[in-house]
């Protein structure tokens, strides 16, 4: 998520010392871009993704990314999302609820439901 944020920020890295897994999972997400962000725009209700901040976009795109291209357990990579929300974003305690609410909706428009 870190690395998303610095990137849509047009913050600079140095390749070398991003895990190179990540460096390859972020690489992969931005190929995906137009789908990850059409899915969450989708599960939001009344809002859209360019209406958030940067932090949340990027967590956001991250967990999709992860349900949708990683396979990785719904459960799993939501709770997550959420987690990283608490420490970066949840400043009013609002929204963990609200990323939680778009992260259960993608979830289901990933499954098709």
């Amino acid at each position: 998520m870190k690395l998303l944020y610095l990137l849509e920020m047009g913050g600079e890295y140095d390749e070398e010392t991003i895990d190179p897994t990540v460096f390859n999972a972020v690489s992969d997400l931005i190929t995906h871009t137009d789908e990850i962000e059409k899915i969450i725009n989708d599960a939001m209700t009344g809002w859209s993704l360019k209406h958030i901040n940067k932090v949340d976009q990027a967590i956001l795109k991250f967990a999709v990314y992860e349900m949708k291209y990683q396979k990785i357990p719904y459960q799993i990579a939501i709770n997550e999302a959420l987690e990283v929300t608490k420490e970066y974003s949840d400043l009013d305690g609002k929204q963990v609820a609200f990323n939680n609410k778009v992260l259960d909706k993608a979830k289901d428009l990933i499954l098709g439901k």
